[in-house]
């Protein structure tokens, strides 16, 4: 008979690397996606910068949701 326990282990930097790596592959496709309307470098700044923050955030907070019920 086997002793052994349940231990979770959680990597939170592990998530957050993801989450981070995921909202620039999105962005950088914003990016090219607006450079092949050959629109100004401040508009496709803008749009890839919108999308990476819009991205990163509604991650963290699927994080910040799936950690609280686990």
């Amino acid at each position: 008979m086997t002793n052994s326990t349940h231990q979770t282990c959680h990597h939170p930097a592990r998530d957050i690397t993801i989450v981070a790596l995921v909202s620039g592959v999105v962005s950088l496709g914003t990016a090219v996606t607006t450079m092949a309307f050959e629109v100004s470098p401040l508009a496709t700044l803008t749009s890839s910068g919108g999308a990476f923050l819009a991205v990163l955030s509604a991650g963290m907070n699927v994080l910040h949701h799936v950690k609280r019920d686990v």
